[in-house]
C-alpha cells in the first residue's frame, strides 16, 4: 500500500510536468540543514530566550531520537525496495524514521507550543508548514507515509515531554545540572551502541553497497555531537553567561545579523571543508558539538561583553 501511494504521487508528478515539484523541494528543505537552527538562534539571542534554549533542546533531542531509531531498524529508502519508483531527488543513508518529518515537527511543533495559544494564526501556520512538510517527503518520493507518521509523531512527543520536563526543572532551583549530565550519558551510551550493534550489507547489481553502514554512522555521531552541545551550551549559558534579550532593537538587529553570518560561514563553508579533509566520525562529532557550543555560550558571551563594555563607555562619557 504505501509502495502504490508514492507511485500514484510518481504519476501525478508525471501528468502535471513536475510543476509542483520546486515548491516542495524547496518546503522540505525549510525543515532541515542551517534553516532549523536559524530561528531557535533569533529566538534565543534576541527575543525570547527560554523559547529559543527550548527549541534548540527540542531540535537536538528529536534529531538524536531520529538517528537512533534509523541505526536500530535500517530500513532502505522506496526506490531500492521498489525500483519502479523514481524520486524528485536522491536522498541517502536510511529512510525510517523521516528525518525532515522530525525536525519541523520538532521546531514547528515548538512555536506552536509556545505561542499558538496567543497568536492563533501563527499556530494554524505552524500546523500548515508541519502538514506540507510530512507530505513533501512523500511527494518526493523519499519517504514512505509511515516514515513522515512516525517521524512527526517523535517530534511532537519530544515538544510535548520537553514541556513537562522543562517545567519541572524549573521548579526547584539547581536541577538544570540533571540536563548536561544526562545528555552526556546518553551520547556516550548512544556511541558505543551504534559502534557494536550489527547492520545489513545488502548490495546492487554492480556490487555497491545498497547503503553503506559506516556513511550512516557518521551521521550519528553528528547528532550525538548536537546532542552534547546543545544540553552543555544551554547549561553555561544558563549558570555563566546569562545574557539578557531585553536591549534596544538595533542591538537585537546587530545580534541576529551578525549571528547568523556565523552561522552560515559554520555550516555552508568551515564543516564541509573540515569533513572533506577529514571523514573520521569524530571529526563530525566534535564539529556539531563546537557548533552549539559557539552559538549557545561563546557567541552570547562575545556579545554580552562588547556591549557591556558599549554600555560603560557611553555612561562614563555622560
Amino acid at each position: 500500500m504505501d509502495m502504490q501511494y508514492l507511485l500514484l504521487l510518481q504519476k501525478f508528478r508525471e501528468a502535471t510536468g513536475g510543476v509542483l515539484n520546486d515548491f516542495f523541494v524547496q518546503i522540505s528543505d525549510l525543515s532541515y540543514g542551517v534553516f532549523i537552527w536559524m530561528l531557535a538562534c533569533i529566538l534565543f539571542w534576541a527575543a525570547d530566550k527560554k523559547s529559543g534554549a527550548f527549541l534548540f533542546l527540542n531540535i537536538a533531542v528529536s534529531r538524536f531520537l531520529m538517528q537512533l531509531l534509523k541505526l536500530t531498524f535500517c530500513v532502505y529508502r522506496p526506490w531500492i525496495r521498489d525500483p519502479g519508483i523514481v524520486p524528485v531527488e536522491t536522498a541517502s543513508g536510511y529512510s525510517f524514521p523521516s528525518g525532515h518529518s522530525v525536525t519541523g515537527a520538532s521546531n514547528y511543533g515548538t512555536v506552536l507550543d509556545r505561542y499558538g495559544k496567543k497568536h492563533r494564526g501563527l499556530g494554524a501556520l505552524m500546523i500548515v508548514m508541519l502538514l506540507l512538510t510530512m507530505f513533501s517527503r512523500n511527494y518526493i518520493g523519499v519517504h514512505t507515509p509511515q516514515d513522515v507518521a512516525v517521524g512527526a509523531a517523535l517530534g511532537l512527543a519530544v515538544v510535548f515531554l520537553g514541556t513537562r520536563a522543562w517545567a519541572w526543572i524549573d521548579e526547584k532551583p539547581g536541577r538544570d545540572w540533571i540536563v548536561p549530565v544526562a545528555g552526556a550519558a546518553l551520547t556516550a551510551l548512544f556511541l558505543v551502541y551504534i559502534s557494536v550493534k550489527s547492520y545489513p550489507l545488502d548490495y546492487d547489481e554492480a556490487g555497491k553497497l545498497l547503503v553503506d553502514p559506516a556513511k550512516m554512522m557518521k551521521d550519528g555521531y553528528k547528532d550525538a555531537g548536537r546532542l552534547l552541545g546543545v544540553s552543555l551550551g544551554w547549561y553555561l549559558e544558563r549558570r555563566y553567561v546569562r545574557f539578557s534579550t531585553d536591549v534596544p532593537v538595533l542591538t537585537k538587529v546587530t545580534r541576529c545579523g551578525v549571528g547568523a553570518l556565523v552561522l552560515l560561514l559554520y555550516e555552508l563553508a568551515f564543516m564541509p571543508a573540515v569533513t572533506a579533509a577529514v571523514s573520521l566520525g569524530w571529526i563530525g562529532f566534535a564539529l556539531t558539538f563546537g557548533e552549539l557550543m559557539v552559538l549557545m555560550v561563546i557567541y552570547p558571551l562575545c556579545f554580552a561583553r562588547l556591549e557591556a563594555g558599549k554600555s560603560a563607555r557611553t555612561a562614563s562619557a555622560v
